[in-house]
């Protein structure tokens, strides 16, 4: 039961984290007010498919350097969860900055392929994203997280961050939600920066 919370928690957050405002979030808005809800589709999948990649590498690179030191294993749990706790502050305290629609009319719609790709670069070339995915499941691992929960993630992950912006997308086709979002973002930030502070005790104090 554990696990399943934890995995629930994981899942939970990285859904949150779509609403606080980052360059994948406004490139999903983007390309999908200038272009298409189609486009804004295609650049989720492109986005899915970059963190599938990250989350790919990290958990290699993790489980490679736990098996080599046992001291590795508790500095890679205790900077894992300091990161994310960082990160749940400096979200919280960040002032809130809506998104202003770049479409200034209609515009000739982009190729799937090319919407694909745009959101595959900007994801995997992100730092940010990668030292996300880099302290989450390095938290896990040396942890002692079950494989098969780390296997879940690795799937659940990308396929959440494909669900959420496509999601994303279709909700900011219609231009008077931006008003509604705009009002709402401090309590998005602050309530998704609690989440990560949170999810980092749990990983530091779980048996």
């Amino acid at each position: 039961m554990e696990n399943i919370i934890l995995i629930g928690t994981i899942l939970g957050i990285h859904v949150l984290a779509w609403l606080a405002p980052g360059p994948l979030f406004v490139l999903i808005v983007r390309n999908s007010l200038m272009y298409s809800r189609k486009t804004g589709v295609w650049t989720a999948v492109g986005i899915a498919v970059g963190n599938l990649l990250h989350i790919s590498y990290s958990v290699v690179a993790v489980t490679l350097l736990v098996a080599t030191s046992d001291a590795a294993l508790q500095v890679l749990k205790l900077a894992g969860a300091g990161y994310l706790a960082y990160l749940g502050v400096k979200t919280v305290v960040t002032k809130a900055n809506s998104i202003r629609s770049e479409a200034t009319g209609e515009r000739r719609d982009i190729l799937p392929f090319a919407a694909f790709k745009t959101g595959f670069l900007a994801n995997f070339l992100n730092p940010n994203a990668s030292l996300f995915f880099a302290s989450i499941f390095a938290t896990l691992i040396s942890s002692g997280a079950p494989v098969w929960v780390v296997g879940i993630l690795w799937i659940a992950m990308p396929l959440n961050s494909f669900i959420s912006a496509s999601v994303l997308s279709t909700f900011f086709t219609y231009p008077a939600v931006k008003t509604v979002y705009a009002r709402y973002e401090r309590i998005a930030n602050t309530v998704l920066g609690g989440a990560l502070v949170l999810l980092a005790l749990m990983i530091v104090f779980r048996n």
